[in-house]
């Protein structure tokens, strides 16, 4: 019994330490705008940690009660900051993805299609091009997976990239949709800084982009899902454009991001609902596709790698003029796909 206290009162203690954490996180970046109060409230509320763990330790129980009913006042004040669908954005998210389907045909409205010459945003109204483009989902022809790296291989952004039978190329992308000016912070991304936006746009756009950032490596990975797949995932996906826009949502680092959309490609290709930490920690989604048999066995997951590295071909074509149809058939060259899924 004395062991059982024990266990529990460490358990309780881990608890309210990480409560503490996190309350001092969503006061830092949802409380008062004046520091100092900030900060007041802060100290105030790491006092009352303090208080409570030595209640808890002197087994004074009424107060980590009192503590606990403070923490889900807290709570409360939280579920009261809403997202927003109506603030100065950022011009890369100005527009998010929304789309109707009739029958076979998807109208597809907000897709971005900018002609970037550097990593800063254009400024030219002739350079920031939204598009409305109709789909023939009958012509879906394939999923490829586009693995963005910037900070090791534990840490990347994926995007979706559906082809079809014509040789054009429609990428999906679900990224924070910043305000104008608005530094991006992954810690922040907890604590209801950033809404969710689900983007779709020209591999020209997407892709040749990230040219002008050398030190980046961007990596294509076709997968074996077959057209009907990847025709429901490109459809879910359209339906999530619309759900987020109706209604806003937050981004999370950690849960809301492009975790999202791993989540609906694995429901997609049959996988279910995955408990596997590769789709958290986003880097590690094709060791995740290879393990599935969605990528080409015939390679080691290494090969595909060095196979799918896009920074020369994006290159080439954006140096070529390539654009359309042209551009993604120039990224595709010598990336191996597999055979369709049975």
């Amino acid at each position: 019994m004395r062991f059982l206290a024990l266990a529990a009162r460490l358990l309780a203690t881990v608890a309210i330490l990480l409560v503490a954490i996190w309350v001092a996180g969503a006061i830092w970046y949802q409380g008062p705008a004046a520091l100092a109060l900030r900060l007041a409230l802060i100290a105030l509320s790491l006092a009352a940690v303090a208080f409570a763990l030595t209640c808890l330790w002197r087994r004074r129980l009424a107060w980590v009660a009192a503590y606990a009913a403070a923490f889900a006042g807290m709570l409360i004040w939280w579920s009261t900051i809403q997202p927003s669908a109506n603030l100065e954005w950022s011009p890369e998210v100005a527009q998010t993805v929304t789309a109707t389907i009739d029958g076979d045909i998807a109208t597809v409205a907000h897709v971005r299609n900018f002609a970037f010459t550097s990593l800063d945003l254009p400024t030219s109204p002739a350079t920031l091009t939204w598009e409305t483009r109709r789909y023939d989902l009958t012509q879906v022809d394939g999923l490829d997976v586009i693995s963005l790296y910037w900070m090791g291989p534990a840490i990347g952004h994926t995007y979706f990239s559906f082809t079809f039978k014509d040789g054009t190329a429609l990428v999906f992308s679900a990224e924070i949709r910043k305000e104008k000016g608005e530094p991006y912070s992954p810690i922040a991304g907890f604590f209801k800084v950033f809404e969710l936006a689900i983007l779709a746009g020209d591999e020209r756009d997407f892709i040749g982009w990230r040219v002008y950032a050398p030190n980046e490596d961007i990596q294509m990975f076709r997968t074996n899902a077959s057209p009907a797949e990847a025709r429901a995932l490109l459809e879910g996906l359209l339906k999530l454009g619309n759900e987020v826009a109706a209604h806003p949502r937050f981004y999370n680092t950690l849960t809301a991001n492009c975790t999202t959309e791993i989540w609906l490609l694995a429901d997609h290709l049959g996988a279910g609902l995955p408990l596997d930490w590769r789709t958290v920690l986003s880097g590690y989604v094709p060791d995740y596709l290879y393990d599935l048999g969605r990528l080409d066995t015939s390679h080691t997951l290494s090969q595909l790698r060095d196979k799918g590295r896009l920074q020369g071909r994006a290159k080439a074509a954006l140096e070529q003029g390539l654009t359309g149809a042209a551009f993604s058939k120039a990224l595709r060259e010598g990336v191996p796909r597999p055979m369709p899924a049975p």
